[in-house]
């Protein structure tokens, strides 16, 4: 099927209306009809065909064998989060390490720790984590904007970077899409892509270490400089006010008899990440095993173990061992919070059907989402196909990259869903950045960067977006003004993204090595931080 600009409608019309309307769903919905009508005015259908269209695409991206088995993931580790609120383990768990801190950095330093330990979920770790720091933050000074902006610059990034997240089988979905647009099956391709490109997610590395450079050094610019000022002399002066009373008391626990109840958080989260490796070598050794010439095998003594082990990752079913993790983490959360927090049965059951519940909205995004990128296919529109051929002789290859995380970006902020930044956008960069660059391939820096730009960009944008979910649950989280929370998180996440074009997208794409340059990056924020950054004018609080 010949692609023409109008291979462009369906994608455009869905990022225009997603901007003008701040919502995604609609918009999404009405680039798939766009697509329905253009696809069937394409094979000669009548315009009452569309609908035909319309609906059998819809049907193909619910019920596609690897779209379900991303839902059953997505659906049972939201329903393992669902017990672990329920049944306040991890927040028990957290209580238990914020009684060792005894300063400021410590407190800041605690706070960004239990966001990266709460890594499978970012709704799950916003709730957590703000609700539950809320006093450590009052008890050493800490601004309620520092308090939102150390959760919120947390929990995304890395549920974004976790092998193992509700954000992890969406993603090699998406990716998936995008190779088979670029004319790449392979079962193993998208994972292999997943984990390659994980280097290349500058922004959410990069704001993980100003998170803690921050907290460890207690330095802050901007107006979270302000506000941390006026939260340590508040503090400084109620400690002045209460002199010869006793220091501020320890929480109480007592809401928390079960003095093993951490364990109820700690071992699902465990046998999940173990149940996923297990699985993910057993089927990548068998694939390996049954693919591979008697003379290949005999040579594997002289390949790395890195390489070797990488190949077997590579090779594995990644959607069958996120499932298998997923049934695991559940039953074991069950298992334990039944046993050691005595929640009913009922209760687990309400909790688990509570936290599947909160993924269904994530769930119809991705659904349109995959129909959408379907209609992009070589088969279809081809709209990689188009693109390619447009933009081959207008941008320099190596700009690719930066281009997209600027879009994305722009388009994360507009809707405030980096979920659907990332539905929209994914496939079609990846195929482009493949036709773009055929040499290179899907393992090529183009391609890599690509991706990682992309899946970065809409973590960038969210950040910055006052109508983001996440931003506002980290506000109510961690009861923080909103406005207050976007006005002082706003410098950092701007600052973070410049320092990844310059020190990131761009110098990979012409073949510099992701490491050194996530390296510099780090480096640079350092300078900056040490440069215009500093700590709140007020006395030790010891």
């Amino acid at each position: 099927m010949t692609s023409g600009a109008e291979s462009l409608l369906p994608p455009l019309v869905a990022i225009v209306l997603a901007i003008l309307f701040r919502r995604v769903v609609l918009p999404l919905a009405a680039g798939v009809f766009v697509g329905a009508v253009l696809i069937a005015w394409k094979i000669d259908l009548a315009w009452h065909g569309s609908l035909t269209v319309f609906y059998d695409e819809i049907y193909e991206a619910v019920f596609s064998s690897s779209h379900l088995q991303a839902l059953a993931f997505s659906l049972l580790l939201g329903a393992m989060v669902g017990v672990l609120e329920s049944g306040r383990s991890m927040h028990s768990l957290i209580r238990i390490f914020s009684r060792r801190i005894r300063s400021r950095q410590g407190g800041q330093t605690l706070i960004a720790a239990s966001g990266l330990a709460i890594f499978f979920d970012d709704y799950a770790n916003t709730l957590l984590v703000g609700g539950t720091m809320r006093s450590s933050a009052d008890r050493y000074g800490i601004s309620r904007e520092k308090l939102a902006y150390l959760v919120d610059s947390t929990a995304a990034p890395i549920a974004g970077l976790s092998v193992v997240s509700t954000w992890a089988a969406i993603e090699i979905s998406y990716m998936a899409d995008g190779l088979r647009a670029a004319g790449i099956t392979e079962s193993s391709a998208a994972f292999e892509m997943f984990l390659q490109s994980i280097p290349y997610r500058f922004y959410p590395w990069v704001a993980l270490a100003t998170v803690f450079m921050i907290a460890i050094s207690g330095r802050d610019f901007g107006p979270m400089r302000i506000a941390e000022q006026k939260a340590s002399r508040g503090h400084r002066e109620s400690e002045l006010n209460s002199v010869g009373s006793n220091p501020v008391a320890e929480e109480d626990t007592n809401d928390y008899p079960q003095r093993r109840l951490w364990i109820a958080a700690v071992l699902p989260v465990a046998f999940c990440l173990i149940a996923v490796a297990v699985v993910l070598v057993q089927t990548g050794l068998q694939a390996i095993n049954s693919t591979a010439t008697s003379q290949e095998l005999s040579a594997t003594s002289e390949v790395s173990r890195l390489q070797w082990f990488s190949d077997v990752l590579g090779n594995g079913d990644s959607y069958l061992a996120l499932i298998a993790g997923g049934v695991v983490g559940l039953a074991t959360a069950i298992l334990l919070h039944f046993l050691i927090a005595k929640m009913s049965v009922k209760r687990l059951g309400l909790a688990s059907a509570k936290g599947a519940a909160q993924m269904m909205p994530a769930m119809l995004i991705l659904w349109f989402a995959w129909a959408l990128s379907s209609m992009t296919e070589p088969d279809r529109l081809d709209t990689g196909g188009y693109l390619s051929a447009l933009l081959s002789d207008r941008i320099a290859t190596e700009m690719l990259p930066t281009v997209v995380f600027l879009l994305a970006g722009a388009m994360a902020f507009s809707t405030g869903t980096s979920w659907g930044t990332m539905g929209i956008l994914t496939p079609l960069s990846v195929s482009l950045a493949i036709k773009l660059d055929p040499v290179g391939g899907a393992g090529g820096a183009i391609a890599l960067s690509t991706c990682g730009a992309v899946l970065a960009g809409a973590i960038f944008g969210d950040h910055c977006s006052p109508i983001s979910d996440t931003t506002v649950l980290s506000s109510r989280a961690s009861e923080c003004d909103h406005l207050a929370h976007v006005k002082t998180q706003l410098p950092y996440a701007l600052t973070v993204a410049l320092v990844c074009i310059f020190a990131g997208t761009i110098p990979t794409a012409f073949g510099i090595s992701p490491w050194l340059c996530l390296l510099t990056q780090v480096l640079l924020m350092a300078l900056v931080l040490w440069r215009f950054g500093q700590r709140p004018d007020d006395l030790p609080l010891s």
